[in-house]
């Protein structure tokens, strides 16, 4: 009974893990300090015949310079006085005890020799230079105690005795001995057997960890049996029950996707069609997803429940996939036999932000607010919902879905002319969309609302199209419109304009205008992408150029055509010094690397002629021209 709890409960075994591990340290720890205390009583026991004969040399060394007022001197200046302590000191030595030594400290701090017990080829001589090892040498200076210094070596202690020789409780002389304890072998063997005894509390341990992970794995192996749909091999809503509390619904989308109308595919082909159908939609979502970051999970009968990993405040790869999902899914041929096939859609809603709710199923409820509206909106649609954003800004999000699939999306046009005689170099496109009432939205009122959306990049497909009906129409105007750095490196929008550059005349009357950002700067493949589109005849725009990512060298890299400088900044031109400078210094830039500029917000005569002074090629602003619908 016990052991099937632990099996159900595996933490059970990494605590009982934990707690031997414990033990192990405690072992390890005493088997150390009993080493220690072993050998300190070792030690005291060895020694205690070297310190006695040590401090009757000290002693014989007192009794010698008793009489003396220079204890050093005496002993370099008078050769008896040195050849009888020297002597002493050669008694002191046999087979454990190596050396003997008298040293002083000169004036400097550095340690000399006055007297040496060994024989004569390895004596020092009076005043050679000794070289301490330990700092504990200097201690005996503070405290006038002999100090014992040890060293362990594999079989025995090597151990330096300090005595200090003091006059008038100063130190004046050290007498050093050096010697030698063999380790007892009894201790060795009581050291060997203790470790023995740990290796083989490691070796259980270590097949106590290979149980564990043989019995966690046939856990982790039941559990996933029971958290995967065996018809559609994805997660089932036994997964979620148990981990909904361990997900951070700030990393993730939440999305919600049901199979359109598929009761009638039961109904009309059978149940067995319809799981072959549930099998192979869940299949195109598995491998439109990205690995080991999404999360599928089967919630109902034809519903799925997707979470879509996403970074803080960049919706963009996840939204990139979301589409990827419902392209995927339109484009499968479903198949229902062996020569038959069926289209199936599906309806989606998503909320792009999970984590502002309290619960799970509060950030679930929402998504499906967002599939039902889907679904009420005539089904194959994509719904957005966000708990960040109130009704109007939701609303809002959806006019703009609806604009574009009503074809109540146009373009505005304004003159770019030639500040030297004033004739239109070409036009810029400017986005509007028309309500259902009629009246004229602004980008500034529509592309806050879609950034980081795939509805962005639809907008942008709607733009290009309008321009290219509008040069083949107009065969003699040439026409700018607007890319965002996610644009440049969108296969899609990439295959359009690869297409327009194929027909005669389009592309070299197209300007790319490029509004300028850090990604643009950063990233190689809108590098790549954007020489490529210069290649096939596009002109290159920087848009908003001095904005806040100049980065002039990134310009040549790129061989942009035209500059348009920041209108903001050209607002300042005649009242702001550094702005003046910041234009000055882009144009002179701009005249040394061959690239044409352009001065954006030319609202007055006072900023035309200053821009004309700073010698600016062109002009745009509603001094010469306001947007309007048709072309003059």
């Amino acid at each position: 009974m016990k052991a099937k709890f632990i099996i159900k409960n595996p933490q059970y075994l990494i605590v009982f893990s934990f707690l031997i591990s414990i033990c192990l340290g405690i072992l390890l720890y005493g088997t150390i300090q009993l080493e220690k205390k072993l050998e300190d009583k070792m030690l005291q026991i060895s020694i205690s015949d070297v310190i006695s004969i040590s401090k009757n040399s000290s002693q014989s060394i007192y009794n010698l310079l008793k009489q003396s007022n220079n204890y050093v001197e005496d002993i370099k200046n008078n050769e008896i006085i040195h050849r009888h302590i020297e002597k002493n000191l050669s008694l002191l030595l046999t087979k454990n005890i190596k050396y003997a030594y008298l040293l002083y400290r000169d004036k400097k701090g550095v340690f000399r020799f006055l007297a040496d017990g060994a024989k004569d080829n390895d004596k020092a001589f009076i005043n050679q230079k000794f070289d301490i090892d330990s700092p504990q040498w200097l201690e005996i200076f503070e405290t006038k105690e002999p100090i014992l210094i040890k060293q362990p070596l594999l079989h025995q202690l090597s151990i330096t005795y300090l005595i200090p020789i003091t006059k008038e409780n100063n130190v004046e002389m050290i007498l050093a001995i050096d010697f030698s304890v063999e380790k007892v072998e009894d201790i060795n063997q009581i050291i060997k057997i203790i470790k023995y005894t740990i290796m083989s509390i490691i070796l259980v341990i270590l097949l106590f960890i290979i149980a564990f992970i043989i019995q966690t794995m046939k856990y982790v192996t039941a559990k996933k049996s029971a958290f995967v749909d065996k018809l559609t091999n994805v997660y089932n809503r036994n997964y979620l029950q148990e981990y909904k509390d361990f997900i951070n619904l700030s990393d993730y989308l939440l999305i919600a996707l049901d199979i359109d109308h598929f009761k009638k595919i039961n109904d009309t082909y059978g149940h067995d069609v319809g799981d072959k159908i549930l099998k192979q939609v869940a299949n195109t979502i598995h491998l439109s997803i990205r690995i080991n970051e999404d999360i599928i999970i089967r919630y109902g009968g034809e519903e799925f429940l997707i979470l879509l990993k996403t970074k803080r405040n960049n919706h963009l790869s996840a939204l990139n996939v979301l589409e990827r999902i419902f392209t995927n899914i339109q484009e499968k041929k479903y198949k229902i036999s062996s020569d038959e096939f069926i289209n199936i859609t599906v309806s989606i809603g998503v909320n792009l932000t999970p984590g502002k709710s309290r619960t799970f199923q509060d950030a679930f409820k929402l998504a499906d607010i967002a599939l039902y509206n889907a679904k009420n909106k005539g089904r194959n649609k994509i719904e957005i919902y966000s708990s960040e954003q109130n009704n109007n800004f939701y609303m809002t999000i959806n006019d703009i879905k609806d604009a574009i699939e009503e074809n109540r999306v146009l373009c505005y046009y304004q003159k770019i002319v030639n500040n030297e005689n004033q004739e239109t170099l070409h036009y810029e496109a400017l986005l509007r969309i028309i309500t259902r009432a009629g009246d004229i939205i602004t980008p500034d009122k529509i592309l806050p609302v879609i950034k980081g959306t795939f509805i962005s990049r639809n907008i942008t497909k709607c733009v290009l199209n309008i321009c290219y009906e509008q040069l083949k129409k107009n065969q003699n105007i040439h026409l700018n419109v607007n890319l965002n750095p996610q644009d440049i490196v969108n296969d899609s929008i990439l295959t359009i304009l690869k297409n327009y550059a194929n027909e005669s005349n389009i592309a070299n009357r197209f300007g790319l205008e490029i509004v300028e950002s850090e990604d643009i700067i950063n990233y190689d493949a809108a590098k790549r992408n954007l020489l490529m589109l210069k290649n096939l005849g596009y002109k290159l725009y920087i848009d908003d150029f001095g904005s806040g990512y100049s980065n002039f060298i990134y310009l040549t890299e790129i061989k942009t055509d035209f500059i348009k400088i920041d209108g903001n900044i050209i607002k300042k031109i005649l009242d702001d010094k550094i702005s003046y400078l910041v234009v000055k210094n882009i144009v002179n830039f701009a005249k040394e690397s061959n690239i044409k500029v352009i001065a954006e917000y030319v609202s007055n005569e006072e900023i035309f002629n200053k821009i004309k002074e700073l010698n600016i090629d062109y002009s745009q602003g509603y001094y010469f021209h306001k947007p309007q619908e048709n072309f003059e």
